[in-house]
């Protein structure tokens, strides 16, 4: 299951040696829509062509930082690549290319995670826009512990339908898997979270079990149910982003819907069922990727269809105060993300910038338009945004 890495072309690592890009180009000046204007968005990076669908991030204990780019457009000329940027000298380069399926030949890196356990890079190679059979998988980089480059890429799960987010907590791998394509007479799409202890694919990838048979399969965790929103075009995505807290509770919601769970753990290390917290299609009608913002222990969250960034409040719903825990934290309108405003956002990071000190959130920006969102079309800017959280 080992491969061997091969390098990109010089040409497109040439495009990425710089460091953050200066706040220059002309947007389209979208009404910003926000409650506080010190939480605007600013451009952190202006990608090349050479990633034209910005998606996952994750930071190395150093605060390096990792962004897969699936490159999904199907005119694409550059595979799906892993990117780092270096936190001593701020410029970025290919970190990996993504591992070509052997059912489809083509990397999709997505949702990515830096495992503290094992130092290692781990991501979800989502295949289910080029193949619906169980093609997506969750690949280790193994990461040479004294220079910090990449050594190979395996697989660490397979058989998977839409792998999307992944998390780490205490020595388990948490993944969602976005469709679970059940036909249900209902037309209720299902979603699903998957617990997989790291020991399990440590010689060997772990195979989860065929969807009809999901409530069968000792690695599931929790399940999430859609129902498409008028005017979405039948999207019944399923659970898409993933954030633990520090105490392992997961949280997570669907794209399709933004319906937005959590799952608890017990004191013996097992969860408990998902209970939906929140759903609200007015103001949250899509969750895509989550994080957790321990300094404010909240939730934030990533919505694409409305070109907006939410907030939740886990004291607050502690404290059984319900729909107040629930906040808008940044919303514009269809832009090009020219200046760094949101452009389909995805994914959402909390980084501690190492020159201030200060928290900042790093913002990728999907921009590949779907039926009933914001943004409209994949234009020219391909762009992470940061907002200044202290």
């Amino acid at each position: 299951m080992k491969k061997i890495l091969f390098p990109l072309a010089a040409v497109a690592v040439a495009v990425l040696m710089s460091g953050c890009t200066s706040l220059c180009g002309a947007g389209t000046c979208a009404k910003a829509e926000a409650p506080a204007l010190k939480y605007q968005p600013r451009l952190f990076k202006q990608f090349g062509d050479i990633n034209n669908v910005p998606d996952g991030l994750t930071q190395d204990c150093k605060g390096n930082i990792f962004h897969s780019c699936p490159n999904l457009l199907m005119d694409s000329r550059y595979p799906g690549v892993i990117l780092k940027r270096c936190v001593k000298k701020g410029t970025w380069s290919i970190f990996v290319a993504g591992d070509r399926s052997p059912k489809t030949g083509v990397g999709r890196p997505m949702g990515l995670e830096y495992c503290k356990e094992d130092g290692n890079l781990y991501y979800c190679d989502n295949q289910y826009f080029d193949s619906k059979d169980y093609a997506s998988r969750v690949m280790r980089v193994v990461i040479d512990k004294e220079t910090g480059e990449p050594l190979r890429i395996e697989t660490a799960v397979e058989n998977i339908k839409l792998a999307n987010a992944i998390r780490f907590y205490k020595g388990d791998m948490f993944i969602t898997d976005t469709y679970f394509d059940l036909d249900r007479a209902d037309g209720i799409g299902v979603g699903g979270v998957y617990r997989i202890p790291l020991a399990d694919c440590k010689d060997k990838p772990v195979k989860l079990l065929p969807k009809p048979d999901y409530a069968k399969d000792p690695y599931l965790v929790a399940t999430t149910e859609t129902k498409a929103l008028d005017g979405r075009g039948g999207d019944i995505s399923g659970a898409d982003g993933l954030a633990i807290t520090k105490e392992g509770h997961l949280y997570f919601g669907t794209f399709g819907s933004g319906r937005f769970y959590t799952a608890k753990r017990g004191e013996d290390g097992k969860y408990g069922p998902a209970r939906l917290i929140f759903e609200d299609p007015k103001v949250f009608p899509c969750c895509d990727g989550i994080c957790y913002d321990e300094a404010e222990n909240r939730i934030i969250m990533s919505d694409s269809a409305l070109n907006a960034l939410h907030t939740w409040s886990i004291d607050a719903e502690l404290a059984g105060k319900g729909k107040e825990a629930y906040g808008e934290l940044w919303k514009n309108g269809d832009d090009d993300g020219a200046t760094g405003l949101l452009d389909q956002p995805c994914e959402p990071m909390v980084w501690r910038c190492p020159k201030t000190g200060r928290r900042k959130l790093i913002v990728a920006n999907f921009d590949n338009g779907f039926p009933g969102l914001v943004n409209r079309t994949n234009d020219k800017f391909h762009t992470l945004s940061v907002i200044d959280l202290d």
